[in-house]
């Protein structure tokens, strides 16, 4: 991306004519501002938490851009068609199993979701995403509806692993004991874009009418549940409440680790033990909310006698008979809501501004576009390395775990996690999970050494 280093909010909001906006719009404190800018950066020359902030929202500015472009004045218009992450290939498109149904085919611009983490053979939490939970746990709003998840890489590592067919588990071990390693490319600063990947969490939405839905990013959906021919698959609205953007750059090989939600979402925790909610919050009743006993015909996680209105409780039973995203009303194991609060609240200090950066961007959004549903999305932290090291660059292909040294904000000291895609354990950063990263069966039962697929889980979903 071509642009000065230097580029105050304020200015370039006085370019788009709102004069007025302008003279109280906060500026941002790094010193390389993010844009109302489409391109995708690969890499920032600055390597302190305050440029890794506002280097996170140009990434987020860029993959949420309408794919069809456009200038900033219709950034984030609700309803105006699918974003540049959502055209980007899926883990299950990526590397389907070898026994793979596809399901029905859907309209184009139409999402087709088929993983909530619910313990059923639709999903199989050994070869793909398990994000809510390390239990495999579904999340349910405030009026009991669901969350989907879905994985996606960008085209620069899509092309790597079908360019290797890495896709298959034999192509990733003969590549390790031939004297490779599992790589993924490097974004560069002003040139390539480098391996990411996405994970999105997207609510059902029933009332896609209701004029709250305006404050979100929302799309069409195909929801499958079931098997191979047994596949059952309704439609329906999905709003975004949750975005992890994981990229590798030159500067960073353990990759930054960017995370997103919506400030509708769900309070913090110091909020409700303080009494000072400030809203009414999607995932989170601040009132009303009441145990009831786990059906017996319900199977219990843990032994669970009720549910809970504590806050990111797991749920206390799996879903039953899902028929195309939507539980059988006849089933006595339906969806509740679950109680959702941040365990961190979002940094405010000199040497992480997370809340300026977040009111610089969205004032810069909101002056180009009033309508943008981004104007209502917040960066709630980034995880990156103050001394990083390429474990790739040794002579030999590197075991898991990689390093789990140097990152920022420190591990021990503060987490970097997403009430959404995290929602039981907040408690642990990414990269502390990412740094056991393997190849297919990599130390599993089979003989294959635990070869490290440089911090990506996505290898491990590949054929056998």
């Amino acid at each position: 991306m071509t642009r000065p280093l230097v580029l105050s909010a304020l200015g370039l909001i006085l370019s788009s004519g709102s004069a007025a906006l302008a003279q109280d719009a906060p500026s941002f404190p790094c010193l390389n501002p993010p844009t109302l800018d489409p391109t995708f950066p690969g890499d920032t020359l600055l390597s302190d938490q305050q440029s890794f902030n506002c280097f996170a929202w140009q990434e987020f500015i860029a993959v949420t851009w309408p794919q069809a472009g456009g200038d900033p004045g219709v950034y984030g218009d609700p309803g105006g068609g699918p974003t540049v992450f959502e055209t980007f290939m899926t883990s299950a498109e990526l590397m389907p199993p070898a026994d793979y149904v596809a399901p029905p085919e859907a309209a184009e611009g139409v999402r087709q979701l088929a993983r909530t983490a619910k313990l059923d053979g639709n999903f199989n939490p050994g070869s793909d995403i398990n994000e809510a939970t390390p239990t495999t746990a579904w999340l349910a709003d405030r009026d009991g509806n669901l969350v989907w998840y879905e994985i996606l890489v960008n085209d620069a590592e899509a092309d790597y692993i079908i360019g290797n067919q890495l896709f298959k588990a034999a192509s990733q071990r003969a590549m390790v004991e031939d004297g490779g390693r599992i790589d993924l490319p490097m974004g560069v600063f002003n040139d390539s874009s480098g391996a990411a990947e996405f994970k999105a969490a997207w609510l059902s939405v029933t009332d896609p009418d209701d004029p709250r839905w305006t404050r979100y990013l929302t799309a069409d959906a195909q929801f499958c549940s079931g098997t191979g021919g047994d596949q059952v698959c309704t439609t329906g609205t999905v709003a975004l409440v949750g975005l992890h953007i994981l990229h590798k750059t030159s500067a960073q090989p353990s990759w930054t680790w960017s995370t997103f939600d919506h400030v509708d979402n769900a309070p913090d925790q110091a909020q409700v033990d303080a009494g000072t909610l400030d809203r009414e919050y999607r995932f989170y009743r601040e009132s009303g909310c009441v145990e009831t006993p786990v059906p017996e015909s319900c199977a219990a996680f843990d032994n669970a006698l009720t549910t809970s209105c504590l806050p990111n409780v797991s749920p206390a039973y799996a879903l039953k008979d899902f028929q195309g995203g939507v539980v059988d009303p006849g089933s006595a194991c339906q969806p509740y809501p679950i109680q959702v609060t941040r365990q961190f609240s979002l940094p405010s200090t000199n040497e992480n501004p997370i809340v300026a950066t977040n009111a610089a961007a969205q004032a810069m959004i909101a002056a180009a576009n009033p309508d943008s549903v981004f104007q209502y999305y917040q960066l709630v932290n980034v995880l990156w390395a103050d001394s990083p090291v390429d474990e790739n660059a040794g002579s030999t292909a590197p075991m898991s775990p990689l390093s789990e040294t140097a990152f920022r904000p420190a591990l021990n000291a503060f987490k970097v996690s997403n009430p959404m895609l995290e929602t039981y354990a907040q408690d642990v950063s990414c990269v502390e999970c990412h740094s056991g990263a393997t190849i297919k069966d990599g130390g599993g039962s089979d003989g294959v050494p635990a070869y490290a697929s440089d911090y990506s889980f996505i290898f491990g979903m590949a054929q056998q």
